[in-house]
């Protein structure tokens, strides 16, 4: 490479180049557990992976990007969200692997399938371009078994290997002296977790007992009937599939981790390199209910946070994409991308966010084009698109009938005006996004607060102040909006169109902050905007 681009993911690239010269193709790997929804922090794995082989791919290189699914590891406990029925049975399959339940919706094959496919689906969307490995046909590849008979045969300097990195990170919990790196599968129940227990190796079986059926029997390690633990099932995963990337989360970072061991075994017993990574920190969950700010950690298994495929539901691929990437470090080796504080009401401000930056890019910043075009789910437009504000269009989804009269409403306040009809499309496309976003959050989220409402009107002129209060406390009594305003601006000098538009433009500011809106008479036709104007008009009365 040439020239070194300022993006981490093309400076990752760079590292791939530099540590694996030579190789055709690259290879880049994200990974995920199907233990439960796969969330927006699970999606920074594909994101990255994605960017780095995209990185790679524009500077003339062959890439392979796989999405390593570890759907051969045991269910430990049902997701919080599963079904009762499902919920009542899950004791049966505790220790089994995931692939091998039955989905608790009755949609996919099985459990794994039933939290990957969503995610594999949504990928075209996203221009995410990934292949999906399922753990058990990796597990029988011929470079899988390969690399792992070997780990087998030499199971004692494995051991000590792994061992001597944990001793140097201060864990006091080592692997003990005869250590077989593999868990069999239980040949009568089903388990392949720490309740099978592996006796000895011949060869490519392992000779085993269950402590939880009693079961004694022999596993063949070459044809998948069991697994290694992550420790050495990672690192194998590198060695089979010939990985040069991988996104890490920060963890990952510590001495000691899981990356930290599998990279000496891997070096000392393949004689190869680790994969380069980009560390990355977590996303939290935002919960603003009850007036307080509380962060929780995503997680699968209580389906906290939002899914891949749900995110396209509120808001556009690259929005997502452009939070992940926009992120940055100086030295991907000892720094992690920052953490993100997702907050759901907040989906309209990454938009607009997203929009501003859009600005940037088209206006010759380098890093901010190489941001842009690696956030894109395709290749750039000619030119930069002319976009309607988020905000503006959750608004109109508030109070239009359908789509269609959604535009029409855009249409009359000249917001399509020059517009080319690709750029209305994407104006539709983001219109339906807001109305989904609007159902889940609630009405209530594109309404002013009622302190800040009341001190905007405050500024107006005493007249149209006072035929506002009027006509909002008509309005409440039940009176039609258009009647309530022309009886409230006639007596104090604002008869007339003009003089009435006057008292419109007080609601708007007062409900919406803007100038003009959909008719009042759709305003106040939801509760939601009724309470508001009792707030308002109580917020008024305070001072």
């Amino acid at each position: 490479m040439s020239k070194v681009p300022k993006h981490f993911a093309y400076r990752a690239a760079e590292e791939v180049v530099k540590r694996f010269p030579g190789r055709q193709p690259y290879v880049v790997e994200a990974g995920v557990t199907p233990s439960g929804k796969i969330h927006l922090g699970n999606f920074i794995d594909m994101v990255v992976a994605d960017a780095v082989a995209r990185a790679l791919r524009s500077t003339g290189f062959e890439v392979r990007g796989c999405l390593a699914v570890d759907s051969m590891d045991p269910f430990r406990q049902p997701p919080s969200f599963a079904p009762e029925s499902f919920k009542r049975e899950a004791e049966n399959y505790v220790g089994q692997p995931f692939e091998a339940i039955p989905d608790p919706w009755g949609c996919h094959a099985n459990y794994a399938e039933h939290f990957v496919k969503p995610v594999e689906e949504s990928f075209q969307a996203y221009g995410v371009e990934l292949e999906v490995v399922w753990a058990s046909k990796l597990h029988r590849s011929e470079s899988y078994v390969k690399a792992l008979l070997e780990v087998l045969a030499r199971a004692r300097e494995a051991t000590e290997i792994l061992n001597e990195v944990k001793r140097r990170a201060g864990h006091a919990r080592l692997y003990p002296e005869g250590w077989i790196p593999y868990r069999p599968r239980c040949a009568k129940c089903g388990r392949i977790d720490e309740a099978v227990r592996p006796l000895s190796v011949e060869g490519s079986r392992v000779r085993y007992r269950c402590g939880a059926c009693g079961h004694e029997g022999l596993a063949d390690a070459a044809k998948g009937e069991g697994k290694p633990p992550w420790r050495v099932d990672w690192p194998l995963r590198w060695v089979a599939l010939d990985v040069h990337f991988e996104p890490l989360g920060k963890d990952h970072m510590a001495s000691g981790s899981g990356y930290d061991t599998g990279s000496e075994l891997v070096r000392k017993l393949f004689g190869r390199e680790p994969p380069v990574p980009v560390f990355y920190d977590f996303v939290y969950w935002v919960d603003s209910s009850g007036g307080s700010k509380r962060l929780e950690k995503f997680s699968k298994r209580r389906g906290t946070g939002l899914g891949v495929d749900e995110w396209l539901r509120y808001a556009p691929p690259e929005v997502l994409r452009f939070q992940v990437l926009k992120r940055d470090v100086s030295d991907i080796f000892s720094e992690a991308l920052s953490h993100w504080e997702f907050d759901f009401l907040q989906i309209p401000a990454y938009v607009e966010e997203f929009d501003r930056f859009e600005e940037i890019a088209f206006s010759g910043n380098e890093l901010a084009w190489q941001t842009y075009a690696l956030s894109l789910p395709g290749s750039p437009p000619p030119r930069k698109p002319r976009r309607v504000s988020y905000y503006q269009l959750a608004r109109i989804a508030a109070w239009m009938e359908d789509l269609e009269d959604g535009l029409r409403m855009l249409k009359r306040q000249g917001k399509l005006e020059g517009l080319e009809g690709w750029e209305v499309e994407d104006v539709e496309r983001r219109l339906a996004m807001a109305r989904n976003w609007l159902e889940a959050a609630g009405y209530g989220a594109i309404l002013r607060s009622p302190d800040e409402a009341a001190e905007a009107l405050r500024g107006l002129d005493a007249r149209v102040l006072e035929a506002f209060v009027e006509a909002a406390e008509t309005i409440l009594q039940g009176v039609e909006p258009g009647e309530a305003v022309s009886r409230a601006a006639g007596p104090r000098g604002l008869a007339g169109r003009e003089g009435r538009l006057h008292v419109y433009r007080a609601f708007y500011l007062a409900l919406l902050g803007e100038d003009s809106g959909p008719p009042l008479r759709r305003l106040a036709a939801r509760p939601e905007v009724r309470e508001n104007l009792r707030k308002i008009l109580e917020a008024l009365r305070s001072r």
